[in-house]
């Protein structure tokens, strides 16, 4: 009897130890499967432009060196791809008072391209930072690319906030869109 007492608690005692060890050992797997993939990039930093009136019916963004890079998560100081040169403008028709805005900038492949097209957030705002209108822009890059323009993007704004937007409009920013629970954007590198 006394031997069978023994050997439940020798039991107890293992269950007790793997009980006490289980939850580190799902951490240190938890650690390993957080490290990004090798090829995941994501924006260094949003740009952010003032919006400048040019004329009556349009507004632009005025430059200011601001860039999108696109960096390795894993390694930060290295460059995949890059968006320069980029503008927001607002165009107001006057008579039936729509408003279209265009996005445009040039793109640099750096040796890599997306294995799919990066989305954008252009985000129109106030001078007090509150959010008027948002728009979703999908640029293509390629490994040819060298600093070469987009073509054009337009979108009009619905009619209901058009004149609150124009009139309203401070700032853009441009970011990093991503849908919840969308898969990381990978690059691959391009073939020499």
């Amino acid at each position: 009897m006394q031997f069978d007492q023994l050997k439940h608690r020798d039991f107890i005692r293992l269950l007790v130890a793997a009980a006490t060890a289980w939850p580190f050992a799902a951490c240190a797997q938890e650690g390993q499967t957080s490290q990004p993939p090798p090829n995941a990039v994501s924006i260094e930093q949003s740009a952010v432009f003032d919006v400048t009136p040019v004329t009556g019916t349009l507004k632009e963004t005025a430059q200011k060196r601001q860039q999108l890079v696109w960096r390795a998560r894993r390694s930060p100081n290295e460059s995949r791809f890059e968006l320069t040169d980029m503008s927001v403008a607002l165009l107001r028709n006057q008579t039936t008072g729509e408003v279209k805005i265009t996005f445009a900038g040039h793109v640099s492949a750096l040796g890599w391209r997306p294995e799919r097209d990066p989305k954008l957030a252009v985000i129109i705002r106030t001078r007090g930072g509150a959010s008027i209108h948002s728009w979703t822009v999908g640029v293509s890059v390629r490994c040819a690319d060298m600093d070469r323009p987009l073509p054009p993007l337009s979108q009009m704004v619905p009619n209901d906030i058009a004149s609150n937007l124009f009139n309203s409009a401070g700032t853009v920013e441009i970011s990093e869109y991503r849908e919840p629970n969308s898969p990381i954007l990978m690059v691959r590198q391009c073939p020499a």
